[in-house]
């Protein structure tokens, strides 16, 4: 299981919303901050929030441990990069074979939109992020 450390924003329509925290320091850059850390605030200067689910029943304000099974990472980046990647390639092959270039660059396209409505309807149970506790943590991956 990878833990992070959270904070509850709100509870609504049975959806809990945390936000991120990382920790001051976890000792890998030797308290200089990452610099993806930087990066991130550049792009999203305000936190992002995410659903997740609350078996413990945490409330608004309280410092949480959220944490996603270990494959995952995988299977979301699978599914995120290389499907796509294979559906435009599917597409356009199957477009080039039946009416020319014109017709593979709209299959190609249409292999984008079909991989986009499966991510949006698809998702596997028990794969995302669950609060496994209340309190503070610090900056480890079980």
């Amino acid at each position: 299981m990878i833990e992070s450390p959270a904070r509850v924003i709100r509870t609504e329509d049975g959806l809990t919303w945390v936000t991120s925290e990382a920790p001051e320091s976890c000792g890998a850059c030797g308290g200089r901050g990452c610099g993806s850390s930087l990066y991130a605030r550049l792009l999203h200067p305000r936190e992002p929030e995410f659903p997740v689910d609350n078996p413990v029943g945490a409330r608004p304000g309280d410092q949480v441990v959220i944490g996603i099974p270990d494959g995952a990472l995988l299977h979301a980046s699978l599914a995120s990069y290389v499907l796509p990647l294979l559906m435009v390639l599917a597409g356009a092959a199957a477009g080039e074979y039946w009416g020319g270039e014109l017709i593979s660059v709209v299959g190609a396209l249409s292999g984008l939109a079909l991989t986009a409505l499966w991510l949006r309807t698809h998702r596997t149970a028990g794969s995302g992020p669950v609060i496994l506790r209340t309190g503070p943590s610090g900056c480890r991956a079980h």
